[in-house]
């Protein structure tokens, strides 16, 4: 036996002997396991320590933050819990741990939502969470932009189509423009657009081609050259399996001047609004295929539609859902095409979506997420249950009773007069030299004769606000409103003239005369055919007809039997007046009866009318 032999037979001995006092040793158990244990004994707020401790040594340890999550939140700190799932999003390349966060974050979150009360957000919500700062673009810069540089199209063999002659090429994007500087600021606009987007609330997903958006000199080439459909103001066009492949826009709009004539000028709309509606579609179609609602994708597309004030619209809006009146939200999630009452839809739809919206930044990708993982049958119940941490079974249902709770206690007192702000100007104070006409406002109605009748013999030529069309019938040459006391209803009257123009309609009150009066009188519309909540009325109070005039101007005023009952100052659209299909409406509390409704535009108003008497104080009433 040589030497070498017996070292490794001393070694194997020495090995054997130690082992088992080696194995012996007890193992101190891991921060994770350690605050696994304290769990088990539901001692959460004792398992907080070890699992930070975990975190900081570990910091990708997803399994140790979920769990850190559930400690906080079962030991009653919230905001811990919240913080943690947050930082969880930004580590986590995990799908389903990505979820989860999501999820708990939503249900960690909408309790505040649910809670926050008008006080808090104001009547209109100046600063929208969704609002994103774009370079300011000066009067000059709008001059320049507003410049036909060069309107010859060319063919573009890639896009099997004629193409202005500009490119501006980003990362992302690919504009094409009649305007150089407007291909760029396109471009750099969209870049931003997607920036925002993607971070907040696509999850952080990439955009992983290079999107063409054309903007053509007018709407003649936006139709013509770029086939986009009649009446559209912005398309996106997506292939079969989802993926947009392209956007189109136009450069100049047509508007009217003072005199009646018309000019061209910069679409600003165009750019500021339509432009970041149609970029929502592409990432809908990119990020979630073909799996989006029609519905869905309209109301997010309008949600970010940077120009509007979302919060003031659903306030518009409250009055009819607080009444019910409102699409039911299964029979609005199991819409495939457009139903009949597609205003309706739509108006529902936004403020649905405003509502998601609310509960923060992870709560549309959430909803959006899990309409695709679900059979079409239930994903809206499995989307609504993980955005708002509820059960399965009927969470469309408690989705809607929330949602109707929610807009009553954040609308309520917008539906309330203001005690801040100046009372309408009504009959008892029509009187005052403020509220005169500058002009011979019932001598230019009477000169006028240019009418256009209004067919009173279907409803085909007017629109409600929400469902209040149904409170309304037409046959005979006359319309007629039936409504309870104490609800108001709106027919939007279509009206292919522009302001100034009057309206002439007789108008009896057939209200229950126990009710003493009832106010009748005309509002305002904007283009969506929402409530303004500019309008003028007049109180009747026998059952007599009485003939009403209302011009609309840069003032609203309203005529009774050719006396000045109420004036206020006009709503000025940010857009077209074209564009407004019913400017005006027909508003009522009570029961009414119209007939012999007409319209006719202002082409020049008669001379002033004459000044009060020589030292009489013209704040006072006339005789």
């Amino acid at each position: 036996m040589t030497m070498r032999t017996l070292l490794t037979l001393a070694c194997a001995v020495f090995l054997v002997v130690a082992a088992p006092s080696a194995l012996a040793r007890p193992t101190l158990p891991s921060d994770l396991e350690r605050a696994r244990e304290l769990m088990a004994k539901e001692l959460y707020a004792e398992a907080i320590a070890p699992l930070e401790k975990e975190i900081e040594n570990n910091p990708g340890n997803e399994p140790a933050y979920l769990l850190l999550i559930e400690a906080c939140e079962r030991a009653g700190k919230t905001e811990q819990a919240v913080e943690m799932c947050r930082r969880l999003l930004k580590v986590s390349r995990n799908e389903e741990t990505l979820r989860q966060a999501r999820i708990t974050l939503l249900r960690l979150t909408r309790r505040d939502v649910e809670e926050r009360t008008h006080a808090v957000l104001g009547k209109t919500d100046l600063n929208d969470h969704l609002r994103i700062k774009f370079p300011t673009i000066t009067d000059e810069q709008w001059r320049r932009l507003e410049v036909v540089e060069d309107s010859q199209y060319v063919p573009n063999a890639e896009l099997g189509m004629n193409v202005p002659p500009f490119e501006w090429t980003t990362r992302h994007f690919r504009v094409f423009a009649c305007n150089e500087e407007l291909a760029k600021l396109v471009a750099e606009n969209s870049e931003i657009y997607l920036d925002f987007m993607s971070k907040r609330l696509f999850g952080g997903r990439e955009w992983s081609f290079r999107l063409p958006i054309l903007v053509y000199k007018d709407e003649a080439d936006y139709i013509g050259v770029g086939g986009a459909p009649q009446g559209s103001h912005g398309v996106t066009s997506a292939q079969f399996f989802g993926r947009s492949n392209i956007i189109m826009l136009f450069q100049l709009v047509e508007v009217q001047n003072p005199d009646r004539s018309r000019r061209t000028v910069m679409y600003k709309y165009a750019i500021d609004s339509i432009l970041y509606h149609e970029l929502t579609h592409a990432m809908l179609n990119e990020f979630f295929g073909l799996e989006t609602p029609q519905w869905l994708h309209e109301a997010v597309a309008g949600r970010m539609e940077q120009t509007r004030d979302h919060y003031l619209e659903a306030a518009r809006l409250a009055r009819a859902v607080v009444a019910g009146e409102y699409f039911r939200l299964r029979d609005l999630f199991d819409q495939e095409g457009y139903p009949a009452r597609v205003s309706l839809f739509y108006e529902t739809a936004a403020i649905v979506v405003l509502y998601l919206f609310e509960a923060g930044d992870e709560a549309m990708y959430t909803f959006l997420s899990e309409l695709g993982k679900y059979p079409r049958k239930t994903r809206h119940d499995h989307a609504c249950a993980a955005v708002f941490g509820i059960p399965v079974e009927g969470a469309v249902e408690e989705f809607e009773k929330r949602w109707v709770q929610w807009m009553t206690r954040r609308y309520v007192k917008d539906l309330e007069p203001d005690p801040s702000e100046p009372a309408p100007k009504t009959l008892a104070v029509s009187t005052d030299a403020v509220l005169q006409p500058r002009v011979d406002e019932m001598g230019t109605f009477r000169s006028l004769s240019n009418w256009r009748d209004v067919d009173l013999n279907t409803l085909k030529g007017f629109a409600g606000v929400g469902g209040s069309v149904q409170d309304w019938q037409a046959s005979g040459g006359r319309l007629r409103c039936d409504v309870p006391k104490g609800q108001t209803s709106f027919l939007g009257i279509r009206m292919k003239e522009v302001a100034p123009v009057v309206v002439e309609c007789e108008v009896k009150w057939i209200g229950d005369p126990a009710d003493g009066s009832g106010w009748i009188g005309f509002n305002q519309f904007d283009a969506d055919k929402l409530d303004t909540q500019v309008n003028v009325m007049a109180r009747f109070t026998d059952g007599s007809p009485h003939v009403l005039h209302c011009l609309l101007a840069d003032e609203l005023a309203l005529y009774m039997d050719g006396q000045l009952v109420a004036r206020t100052n006009a709503f000025i659209p940010s857009q077209d007046s074209r564009d407004i299909d019913y400017p005006l409406a027909l508003v009522t509390a009570s029961s009414l009866e119209v007939t012999k409704l007409r319209v006719a535009p202002i082409e020049r108003f008669a001379g002033t009318p004459p000044p009060p008497p020589e030292g009489q104080d013209p704040n006072q009433p006339q005789p």
